[in-house]
């Protein structure tokens, strides 16, 4: 059986994802904050495993141990054929610019979007190091880890990190005994909740912010039905290439 780890996955990209991976009757672990009662629906009706974590992510003290417990258990099924880890999880406030934005704010989302995959990722190789099994790990980048955003100086950096974090963990795994493939991938614009937030905007804060109320208005957003099938694609291709970073354009 394929294992899949996804958090953020009561809403957006990770809930398509996971409703999708159900319809494939894998087990799916989802961590969030807040439960989502349609998956367990779909999950009975596939008669599809499935495991709920409800956790805040950005307390990044408590990342290793969630890591440590569910490979506990996946460790006594003796018939593990894959395990996937989908960070997804992840927030674009604070949009403010430099020197407006609050300190809590900006550390919750370096730990969300930065700090938090990065643990669970160094804790999943280390305990799956001599783990002979598929082992994949997709970090959710952004076309804002390439490129300056007015207000959006945080959650430009975190994506960028994670980007460079992504590559220089599929270089070390290159070298390993019982390698893992770690990807980046960028999904573009989709029509989820991040999306309300960034329109909801104050133009002072984010001068784009009409740009993507026009993505919105034009019917530009991508659905994240769509981008989890392309992301579910390449994950289970035998050709991914080891820390790169991929984009959804890629595979239109």
């Amino acid at each position: 059986m394929n294992y899949f780890i996804v958090t953020g996955s009561s809403k957006g990209l990770g809930e398509a994802t996971v409703k999708l991976l159900l319809k494939e009757n894998h087990h799916v672990i989802c961590i969030a904050r807040n439960e989502n009662k349609d998956l367990e629906k779909i999950a009975k009706e596939n008669g599809a495993e499935i495991t709920f974590l409800q956790e805040d992510l950005s307390k990044h003290e408590r990342v290793t141990g969630i890591v440590q417990y569910l490979l506990a258990k996946m460790e006594e099924d003796n018939q593990v054929e894959g395990i996937y880890l989908v960070n997804n999880a992840g927030m674009v406030d604070p949009i403010k610019p430099a020197g407006k934005a609050e300190e809590t704010a900006m550390t919750k989302a370096v730990q969300l979007n930065l700090l938090t995959p990065m643990l669970m990722t160094n804790e999943f190789i280390r305990l799956t190091e001599e783990w002979t099994c598929k082992k994949v790990i997709v970090n959710i980048s952004s076309g804002a880890a390439n490129r300056p955003i007015h207000g959006w100086n945080t959650y430009c950096t975190t994506k960028a990190g994670l980007d460079m974090f992504t590559k220089t963990v599929g270089l070390e795994q290159s070298q390993a005994e019982h390698p893992a493939t770690i990807l980046s991938f960028s999904p573009g614009v989709m029509d989820t909740g991040m999306q309300g937030v960034i329109r909801s905007s104050d133009k002072k804060d984010f001068s784009n912010v009409e740009t993507f109320k026009s993505y919105h208005e034009e019917g530009q957003l991508r659905s994240p039905e769509f981008v989890a099938e392309k992301m579910i694609e390449l994950l289970s291709s035998d050709n991914v290439e080891n820390g790169k970073v991929y984009d959804i354009k890629e595979f239109l």
